[in-house]
């Protein structure tokens, strides 16, 4: 009986086991089930409580700072902005004084100033005046004072003129063909460029020196000092705006970058295959320059490399800076050319013809504008717009960039060498013959210096 008993007993208590195990896990998954809905449910009011915590202390906070804002004075008030616009530009310090911050914030409204764009309009040229007084033979490069009030001038007769532009009364210094002690250049002059920020007049010839000037000196005064390093004809000179450093290009196929400050040499740069003919500048670090190998190059300086530019089918004769990202160029085939550091195709491209006498010799454009103006061998003075529709006589549907002339030639008693633009006035080298050469010599020509009155309206 007992042994019976055990049997019939036996598989009840393995199902009672059994039933009793899954019970046990089912009543532990609905615990677990329950503790993690109580967990969740804390999570939820925690991030409830820390939000309406952080939406009181948001609006303890709003009406402290608006009651700041409030009771700030105008002046504190643009010295507050000033102050959060450096912080975004990275230039703030813990100890910037409100003079150095006004300092940082002019300097940084002038960057972006020469970063925007104009379009130059109702353009009017005056009666060109004639000076030939201070010259005996071409004049091969110019520039202007910033107030229009003083021109300066280089020839081939190794000599240097600063012109009043109202007078016409013109202050020569000292020069002279093969003449070594006569206080300034000894060979043509080629290269000008005025540095009004420490007061220097600096040239370059074909005696491979680099000469600084006092341009407020009286007539006569020899030149203050001289840069050697060269091994080939100076034929372009350019300084930055702050006067610190120079930049000057030869026919020995490099650009030489000095240090006004200390008049040394910091570096010399190679990449023409012929020799540099023509050079400008007016971005920090970002000159450019035209070779004799056909080539238009823009050269990165602080990143140590340059961008090659080849659609000339002859020498690069002449190039000039728009803005920040375009440039000129224009060469002895006759064409001229609108660049883009971006693309190293030409944005847009005109012709003046094609043949010994259609060389383009001299550019200048007016900067951040939309005009230019360029001369040649054949002694017309053209003026150039680039645009888009019917800014350039196109249609309004027509996207297409397109360079054009703005007016009609004006004819110069003399081959174009050099351009220079002012606000009110433009001056202009003259001469006989090429200011590289003798491949072009009119008898009929005039030596000298031709100030045109100009007149335009930026937008």
């Amino acid at each position: 009986l007992k042994k019976r008993k055990r049997a019939a007993t036996f598989p009840s208590a393995g199902a009672d086991g059994r039933g009793g195990k899954a019970a046990r896990r089912k009543k532990g998954g609905a615990v677990a089930a329950a503790e993690e809905r109580e967990a969740g449910a804390e999570l939820a009011s925690d991030d409830e409580l820390s939000s309406s915590d952080g939406e009181a202390r948001a609006g303890k906070k709003a009406p402290e700072a608006e009651e700041e804002e409030f009771f700030e004075t105008p002046d504190e008030k643009r010295v507050r902005l000033a102050k959060e616009y450096l912080s975004r530009l990275g230039a703030e310090s813990a100890d910037t004084s409100r003079e150095q911050v006004q300092e940082q914030l002019a300097r940084a409204t002038e960057e972006q100033a020469k970063r925007t764009r104009m379009h130059i309009d109702e353009i009017k040229l005056g009666e060109p005046t004639f000076r030939r007084k201070a010259h005996s033979r071409p004049v091969t490069c110019v520039c202007l004072s910033s107030d229009d009030r003083a021109c300066f001038s280089g020839s081939k007769d190794c000599r240097i003129a600063r012109w009043d532009v109202e007078t016409g009364k013109p202050t020569i210094y000292p020069g002279g063909r093969n003449r070594f002690e006569c206080g300034g250049h000894f060979g043509s002059v080629l290269g000008l460029c005025l540095v009004e920020s420490r007061q220097l007049l600096v040239s370059g010839g074909v005696d491979r020196l680099i000469r600084l000037w006092d341009p407020r000196a009286p007539a006569g005064t020899a030149n203050k000092e001289a840069l050697l390093g060269h091994l080939g004809p100076v034929t372009g000179v350019a300084a930055e705006e702050d006067g610190s450093v120079l930049y000057t290009v030869s026919m020995d196929k490099s650009m030489k970058i000095w240090d006004l400050r200390t008049r040394r040499c910091m570096d010399t740069l190679f990449g023409h295959v012929s020799g540099v003919v023509s050079m400008d500048l007016h971005a920090k670090s970002r000159p450019v320059t035209g070779g004799a190998d056909k080539t238009v190059r823009l050269w990165k300086v602080d990143k140590e490399t340059h961008l090659v530019f080849n659609r000339h089918i002859a020498s690069s004769d002449a190039v000039t800076v728009v803005d920040q990202e375009r440039f000129l160029s224009g060469g002895q085939d006759g064409n001229l050319h609108l660049w883009s550091h971006a693309s190293k195709k030409p944005l847009a491209s005109a012709s003046i013809g094609a043949g010994p006498d259609r060389w383009i010799s001299a550019l200048r454009a007016v900067r951040r504008g939309d005009v230019a103006f360029s001369g040649g061998v054949d002694g017309a003075l053209r003026c150039w717009r680039f645009g888009r529709g019917a800014a350039v006589g196109g249609g309004e549907e027509d996207k297409a960039l397109r360079l054009t002339e703005a007016l009609p030639p004006l004819a110069a008693p003399g081959i174009i060498n050099a351009i220079a633009i002012g606000r009110k006035v433009m001056a202009v080298g003259l001469g006989r013959e090429h200011r590289l050469g003798r491949w072009y010599y009119e008898k009929k020509f005039k030596n000298g210096l031709w100030l045109v009155p100009l007149s335009y309206r930026e937008t």
